[in-house]
C-alpha cells in the first residue's frame, strides 16, 4: 500500500495501475479512491497508466488538523506529481475532485499535464444573480454558507445529498457500505472543505484553460446538476469536448461505468 508523505508530514496514500500515459484521478468529496473508482479502474488501466489518490484528511491518507482548503489540496497535488515525476497526464476530476483539478490549473504549474477532464461539477457551487447552474439548480449563498456547519452539527443531514447523487435508489446494503467509507473522511474534515469549496467563482477562468477538457455530464434524474451546465462549461473552455450520458445522473461513473469508462478512455488516448 504505497503512500506518498508530504512535506508537512501528511501521508497521501496512492495506487497506480495499467501501463501507458498517466492518468490521474481525483474523486468526490468523502471517498477512499480505491471504492470510488472500483468499476472504472481496471477498463481505465488497459490503456492508461491510472493512478489513484486520496487527498489530504480524505480515505486513507493522513487526517490532519488545519488547512483543508481547495487550495491546500491543489498544493498537495501538485507536490506529489513532483515528487513522482508524473509527466504528460490528463488529470480527472469528479464533483469535488473537478474543483480542484480547476484550482491547480489556476494556482499551480500545469506543465505536468497534456489534458483535463472534469465530471459533474459547476463553476460556481452556489447561486448568483444570473447564473443559471448552482448545484441543485439553487443554492442560495446564505444556505451554503451555513452548510458546513449543518454537518458539523449533524453529518447525516449529507444522507440527502447521497439520495440525490444517484438516478435509481440505491439497495439498502450498498447505500449502508457507502456510507461506512465516507465515514473514513472524519466530520470535520468534511465541514472544512465544504466551508472553503463552495467559495470559489471559476466562470471567468474557464477560456483561460488552454488544455484540451473532456467534461463528462450524467443526464437521467440528476437533482444535484439540473442543468446543461457541462454545455455551459464546453462552449467557453477553448478546447472543451463535452460527453452527456443518459445512463444516470451525478453519479454516472458508478450507474453508468460502460459509456463512461468508453468517454474518458477514448479522449485519454486521444489526447
Amino acid at each position: 500500500m504505497p503512500y506518498h508523505v508530504l512535506k508537512d508530514g501528511v501521508p497521501l496514500w496512492y495506487e497506480e495501475r495499467g501501463s501507458g500515459k498517466p492518468l490521474v484521478l481525483l474523486q468526490g468529496l468523502q471517498f477512499p479512491a480505491g471504492y470510488f473508482w472500483q468499476k472504472n479502474i481496471d477498463a481505465l488501466a488497459v490503456s492508461n497508466r491510472v493512478i489513484m489518490l486520496d487527498l489530504r484528511g480524505q480515505g486513507l491518507s493522513g487526517k490532519p488538523n488545519g488547512d483543508h482548503s481547495v487550495s491546500r489540496n491543489a498544493a498537495d497535488l501538485a507536490e506529489f506529481l513532483e515528487a513522482l515525476d508524473i509527466k504528460d497526464a490528463m488529470l480527472f476530476g469528479v464533483a469535488f475532485g473537478g474543483i480542484v483539478a480547476l484550482k491547480f490549473m489556476q494556482e499551480q504549474d500545469s506543465s505536468r499535464l497534456r489534458a483535463l477532464g472534469l465530471c459533474e461539477m459547476s463553476p460556481r457551487v452556489i447561486s448568483a444573480p444570473g447564473w443559471e447552474h448552482p448545484t441543485f439548480g439553487d443554492f442560495p449563498e446564505e444556505a451554503a454558507l451555513a452548510y458546513g456547519d449543518g454537518v458539523r452539527a449533524d453529518r447525516s443531514v449529507l444522507d440527502g445529498f447521497l439520495f440525490a447523487a444517484f438516478a435509481d435508489p440505491l439497495d439498502p446494503a450498498v447505500m449502508a457500505e457507502m456510507k461506512a467509507h465516507m465515514y473514513l473522511t472524519p466530520t470535520e474534515t468534511v465541514a472544512a472543505i465544504i466551508d472553503d469549496m463552495v467559495k470559489p467563482d471559476y466562470r471567468d477562468f474557464l477560456p483561460r484553460i488552454s488544455l484540451p477538457t473532456l467534461l463528462i455530464y450524467g443526464r437521467r434524474n440528476n437533482p444535484v446538476m439540473p442543468g446543461d451546465v457541462g454545455r455551459w462549461m464546453a462552449e467557453r473552455i477553448t478546447d472543451g469536448e463535452l460527453v452527456e450520458l443518459d445512463g444516470g445522473g451525478h453519479s454516472i461513473f458508478w450507474e453508468d461505468p460502460g459509456p463512461f469508462n468508453a468517454a474518458l478512455n477514448d479522449f485519454a488516448t486521444r489526447r
